[in-house]
C-alpha cells in the first residue's frame, strides 16, 4: 500500500532487463475502465476474481517484473501461488508514509476513503505482508529502491548484482539573451551541484513548485540538495495533468507565496514536467511582477523541449495556453536521472517534441532517431544525454533569434496547429501533448503534399520514424465542427486564417497562412488520407 510499485517496478526491470507487468493495468484493461470503477459497477469480488485469473497468467511467463495491489496477495491461494513460482518481495513502507501517499496522490481509490479507514486497512493488512519471504524498505530514491532489490535477486541466483546506469558528466549549453541569459546544465544525478548554482540566483528563500504526481517521487532530493544553500525553502504542490492545468492552481500557489511574506530575491524552483513547469513559471511571471525561476525538468517533454524559452501559461475553456507571459527561467538543471520514474507512454510522448526539432532544425538528430530507435526506448542515458544537448542546443538559437515568438520561433510550431486543436477538442488528457504532436506533424506533411509543398517520401519517412518509436501517425476525430472550432481559437490565428508550419523538406520549414474558409476542407483531406479516423475505426 503506497509503496510505489509501479515506478519501483520499472525502474527494477530496467536493471534486470526484463519486461514489467503492472497487474491493475491489465486489470484495467480487461474490464475496459479505471480501477474505482471497476468497483463500482462490478464490485469487489469481480475484480478480486479477475486480479487472480491474470495473476496465473502473468506467472505462467518468465523473466518478467510483475507489480500486484496490495489486495493481491489477501487470497491464500495467490500468495501460494507466488511463493511456488515467483521472487516475492514486499515493498515495506511505514504507516505514515503510506498515508501521506496514498491521500496526498490525487487518485481515487476505491478502498480508501478518510485517514482513519486507510489506517485501520494498513493494520488490518500488515501481518499478511509480513508474510513475503523477502522484504525491501520503499523508502527514499525509487532507483535505490530497486537497485537493493536488484542486489537482493543477484545474490539469491548467486550473481554479481547489475552495474548502475553510466554516470553523465555535465555539460552546459547557453541560452544568450541580452542581459538575461541562462545555462541549461544537463548530466545525471548532479542535483547535488545545483545549491552552488543558486548563490548566484540571491540569497532569499526558496520555494519549491511541484505536482502530487512528482513531489512524492523526488521533492525530498531536490530538498536535500538545496538545503546546503542555508536559506529558507517552502514546498508547494499543484495538481497534475493537462486537464487541471488552469488558472485557479496558479493563483492559489501565488497567494502562498505572497502570504509568506516573499521577497524579490526569493527563487521558484519548478520540479516536473511541461504542465508543471508552465505554471510554475507563470506563478514567477506574476509573483512581485517577476520572480526568478529555475526549471528541474522530469519528463522528456520537459527537458527537450518546454524547459528553454520562457513561455509559461495555462489553459482556458477557449482553447490551450491562452492565458500566460514570456518569463524566461535564470537556469535549467536537467538531471537525467530524473526521468528514470518517467512511465514508458510518457516517455514515448515526449519523444515527439525530439522528432519535431530534428525534422525542422537538426538532420544528424533525424538520422539518431532512425539509427536508434531501440536505444531511445530502452532509455540509453549516453543516447539520451546527446538528444537533450542537440534539442536544447537548437531551441536556443531560435529563442535568441525571436524570443516573443514574433517570426522566426514560429516554426517551433511544427505539428501544434492540429496536435492544440485535437487536445481542446478531445477534451485535455485524452492524448498525450506529444502523441497530439505527432499526429499533427503526420497532419502539417499531408497538408503540405495537398498544397504541392511536401513530397510524398518525406511523409513516409516521418510515419516510420513515428511508429518505431511508438507514436501514433492517427487520432480519433472529434464530433463534427469540434476540431475546426477549437483550431479557430488557437493562438496561431491572424487575421487572414490560420499559420501553418509546413515542410519543403528536411530542415526546410516554411510558414503558411492557410484562409479559415478552406479549413473543413484542409480536415476533409486529413479524413481521406487516414490522419483523422471515424469513431470505432
Amino acid at each position: 500500500m503506497g509503496a510505489g510499485k509501479s515506478t519501483i517496478g520499472t525502474r527494477l526491470a530496467r536493471l534486470l532487463g526484463a519486461g514489467f507487468v503492472d497487474l491493475d493495468a491489465e486489470i484495467e484493461w480487461a474490464f475496459a475502465l479505471p480501477v474505482d470503477e471497476i468497483f463500482r459497477v462490478y464490485g469487489e469480488p469481480a475484480f478480486r476474481e479477475m486480479e487472480s485469473r491474470l495473476l496465473k497468467q502473468a506467472l505462467s511467463v518468465q523473466g518478467r517484473v510483475l507489480a500486484l495491489g496490495g489486495g493481491a496477495v489477501l487470497e491464500l491461494e495467490n500468495r501460494e501461488l507466488l511463493r511456488a513460482s515467483a521472487t516475492w518481495v514486499n515493498l515495506d513502507v511505514d504507516l505514515s508514509t503510506a498515508c501521506m501517499r496514498l491521500l496526498d496522490a490525487g487518485k481515487a481509490r476505491p478502498l480508501l476513503g478518510s485517514d482513519a479507514e486507510l489506517r485501520a486497512l494498513y493494520l488490518e493488512r500488515a501481518p499478511i505482508y509480513a508474510q513475503a519471504p523477502h522484504r525491501v524498505v520503499a523508502e527514499g530514491d525509487p532507483g535505490d529502491v530497486a537497485a537493493r532489490i536488484e542486489s537482493l535477486i543477484a545474490t539469491l541466483e548467486g550473481r554479481t548484482p547489475a552495474v548502475p546506469a553510466s554516470f553523465i558528466p555535465s555539460c552546459r549549453e547557453r541560452v544568450e539573451l541580452p542581459g538575461r541569459g541562462y545555462d541549461v546544465v544537463i548530466g545525471s544525478n548532479n542535483l547535488d551541484e545545483l545549491a552552488a548554482e543558486l548563490a548566484r540566483l540571491g540569497s532569499g528563500p526558496i520555494a519549491l513548485l511541484s505536482d502530487w504526481n512528482v513531489a512524492p517521487l523526488h521533492a525530498d532530493k531536490l530538498l536535500r540538495a538545496v538545503a546546503a544553500t542555508g536559506r529558507e525553502l517552502l514546498q508547494v504542490t499543484l495538481p497534475a495533468g493537462e486537464e487541471r492545468k488552469g488558472i485557479g492552481p496558479v493563483l492559489e500557489a501565488t497567494d502562498q507565496l505572497l502570504e509568506a511574506g516573499w521577497r524579490r530575491d526569493g527563487v521558484v524552483l519548478a520540479l516536473g514536467g511541461g504542465v508543471l513547469g508552465d505554471m510554475a513559471g507563470l506563478v514567477a511571471a506574476l509573483c512581485l511582477r517577476g520572480l526568478p525561476f529555475v526549471q528541474v525538468p522530469t519528463t522528456v517533454l520537459a527537458m527537450v523541449d518546454s524547459c528553454v524559452g520562457g513561455k509559461v501559461g495555462v489553459n482556458h475553456r477557449s482553447g490551450k495556453n491562452l492565458l500566460g507571459a514570456f518569463h524566461q527561467p535564470a537556469l535549467v538543471w536537467a538531471d537525467l536521472s530524473l526521468l528514470d520514474t518517467l512511465p514508458d507512454r510518457y516517455w514515448r510522448a515526449g519523444l515527439a517534441e525530439v522528432v519535431k526539432t530534428a525534422l525542422i532544425g537538426d538532420e544528424v538528430l533525424l538520422e539518431l532517431l532512425e539509427t536508434k530507435p531501440i536505444a531511445l526506448l530502452e532509455r540509453d542515458p549516453v543516447v539520451m544525454a546527446e538528444v537533450v544537448r542537440r534539442c536544447t542546443a537548437f531551441k536556443a538559437q531560435v529563442v535568441v533569434a525571436d524570443e516573443r515568438e514574433s517570426g522566426a520561433r514560429r516554426i517551433l510550431n511544427f505539428g501544434h496547429t492540429v496536435a492544440h486543436g485535437l487536445e481542446t477538442a478531445l477534451g485535455f488528457g485524452h492524448l498525450l501533448h506529444g502523441e497530439a504532436v505527432a499526429v499533427g506533424m503526420v497532419a502539417a506533411l499531408e497538408i503540405g503534399h495537398v498544397l504541392g509543398w511536401t513530397e510524398r517520401p518525406l511523409i513516409d519517412r516521418l510515419r516510420s520514424i513515428l511508429r518505431s518509436l511508438g507514436l501514433p501517425v492517427s487520432a480519433p476525430e472529434p464530433p463534427p465542427g469540434l476540431l475546426s472550432r477549437s483550431m479557430e481559437r488557437d493562438k496561431k490565428l491572424v487575421e487572414s486564417g490560420i499559420t501553418w508550419v509546413l515542410l519543403k523538406d528536411v530542415c526546410q520549414p516554411q510558414q503558411h497562412v492557410l484562409p479559415l474558409s478552406g479549413l473543413e476542407d484542409l480536415l476533409s483531406q486529413l479524413r481521406e488520407r487516414g490522419v483523422l479516423l471515424a469513431r470505432g475505426e
